[in-house]
């Protein structure tokens, strides 16, 4: 595969054909020289820690925006050589690929020292399998996408400028409710929950995205599958399914006016449509008053689920797809899955001026 042209374009495929790649590990000259860490520098350490892994173009563009790629690649290679940053990439028959940076264990205490660390402990990620790699540097290729679009657009510092906080799958973490209260209960207590075939577990989105609006404030939770086999996500859906139909509410989001949006993003086109339908046969959570049965009770995770392409995003395509609204016993012709079809321009609303 050919390396893109251009920061942004190496930015946006950051990871494509890394799995199918040998990697070689930067190397450092036998001194390591001083340096005196910037706020740039600790902010950039901290995203990292939670994205596993970030690519230099990827790097730049949140550090030193579009112009500032001198500036980043130097700074990149100096905390690289002084050891708070590891690095690699994959091995090219011809010209040489960008590298990928993981924090390493000093630029972990760094953080520590200056009380920036995002959790109690952290031992730099092992590459037991360069798919997982790939996966995460795609994921974070995909939020940059989105945090380009919905920015000001000036040329400046991505990390300054970025209309959401980013987590990523570490610091985004959702436990289940704790003690012997399996369920949050409804802000109205007529509302009886039927959790049918959902579960309760953790939560690990592969990224989140909050827009703080005051009142008004929002989260998108992405979840972006590779495997191309969609019976691999049930388990993950049911699990939404639960926390959609009422365990938001006990979580940090239940400050927002509306549940959390979750985006399941497949790597390529072709499995998209059978994810929907993978989802149409499990999501089966409902609420509704007494006496109300479920073709009129409600479905969160129906209407809170959406799913799209990573080539959609790509191309800046934001059709996304959407279960029925029934569950397919409920249907006149259960053994028919017809998706629904919505515009949700990601971009737009997690725009500061939307």
């Amino acid at each position: 595969m050919s390396t893109p042209v251009g920061l942004v374009a190496r930015c946006a495929h950051s990871g494509d054909g890394l799995s199918a790649s040998t990697i070689q590990w930067g190397q450092r000259g036998a001194a390591s020289p001083p340096v005196g860490l910037t706020e740039r520098d600790l902010t950039l350490f901290a995203l990292i820690f939670d994205a596993n892994y970030l690519s230099a173009s990827q790097l730049v563009v949140l550090g030193w925006g579009e112009t500032g790629e001198r500036a980043g690649q130097r700074r990149l290679k100096l905390l690289h050589d002084a050891e708070y940053l590891d690095r690699f990439r994959p091995v090219a028959g011809v010209g040489s690929a960008e590298w990928n940076y993981r924090l390493s264990a000093r630029g972990w205490q760094a953080l520590e020292d200056r009380h920036r660390a995002p959790a109690a402990r952290y031992k730099p990620s092992a590459i037991s399998s360069i798919g997982y790699t790939e996966h995460d540097l795609q994921v974070a290729a995909i939020v940059l996408r989105l945090a380009r679009t919905a920015s000001d657009g000036s040329s400046g510092a991505l990390m300054e400028r970025m209309p959401f906080s980013w987590r990523g799958a570490r610091t985004g973490r959702i436990d289940p409710p704790r003690g012997r209260v399996a369920e949050p209960s409804e802000p109205d207590p007529g509302v009886r929950l039927h959790v049918e075939g959902s579960r309760l577990g953790y939560l690990e989105p592969d990224a989140t995205l909050v827009a703080e609006r005051g009142p008004e404030s929002f989260a998108v939770l992405i979840e972006y599958d590779r495997t191309e086999r969609p019976h691999k996500q049930v388990d993950r859906l049911r699990r939404y399914d639960r926390w959609l139909l009422s365990g938001w509410r006990a979580s940090e989001y239940g400050r927002h006016a509306i549940a959390p949006a979750v985006l399941f993003l497949t790597a390529h086109e072709t499995p998209l449509r059978r994810l929907v339908e993978t989802a149409d046969r499990t999501l089966s959570a409902w609420r509704a008053g007494p006496n109300v049965g479920p073709r009129e009770g409600v479905h969160p995770a129906r209407q809170r689920i959406v799913f799209s392409s990573r080539e959609r995003f790509v191309d800046g395509d934001w059709t996304m797809l959407r279960t029925p609204s029934l569950p397919p016993e409920l249907r006149d012709e259960s053994d028919v899955c017809i998706p629904r079809t919505l515009t949700y321009d990601l971009p737009a609303l997690l725009s500061a001026t939307a």
